[in-house]
């Protein structure tokens, strides 16, 4: 299912909307239309044996490339591959940091005002260098292989880009993506 009403398909809950609520065990991946707890995932990623917490929020800003003035965007997506898209991320960042501790992440879709969380990833490791490399990693993955598609509006109109450079990628090989 593409999500082309966002408001519409948000309040009759689609079948791929996530549940924001942590997970007791494994990575916490998910998508919703409700504000992004970024707080209880920072709280949530906190494990003894991690001394390393990094939190990556995405919010949105008040200006684009060539596009001054935006007001809001609104996040639509192809519900049923979020999250699986996201749980290969974290998978695939599994397997380069074996020293994981916890993973977060979530994106929100529907409509976003300027200053409103659109992405949240949390990597909690034992060190920084490797919570720093594993959170960069997730986002710049997630936002390369995940489908989902933003409308910016702003004073002189308004428009879709689509976040992800490539919706094919799902058998590619995620150390690929830079």
């Amino acid at each position: 299912m593409v999500v082309t009403d966002a408001k519409e398909n948000i309040e009759n809950g689609p079948g791929g909307l996530t549940d924001l609520t942590p997970p007791e065990s494994g990575d916490w991946v998910g998508v919703g239309g409700e504000p992004l707890p970024v707080e209880e995932a920072w709280r949530w990623a906190v494990l003894p044996g991690c001394g390393g917490i990094v939190t990556f929020c995405g919010t949105v800003r008040d200006q684009s490339e060539g596009r001054p003035g935006v007001t809001c965007l609104e996040y639509e997506a192809y519900v049923e591959q979020v999250a699986p898209r996201l749980a290969w991320v974290a998978a695939a960042a599994r397997e380069r940091w074996g020293e994981i501790g916890r993973l977060v992440l979530l994106h929100r879709v529907g409509r976003l005002e300027v200053g409103e969380v659109s992405v949240v990833v949390v990597a909690s490791t034992p060190h920084r260098a490797e919570a720093f490399a594993a959170a960069q990693f997730c986002i710049d993955t997630l936002k390369h292989t995940v489908p989902i598609w933003k409308r910016e509006t702003w004073s002189g109109g308004t428009d879709w880009t689509l976040c992800s450079d490539d919706l094919d990628s799902a058998g590619r090989d995620p150390s690929s993506v830079r």
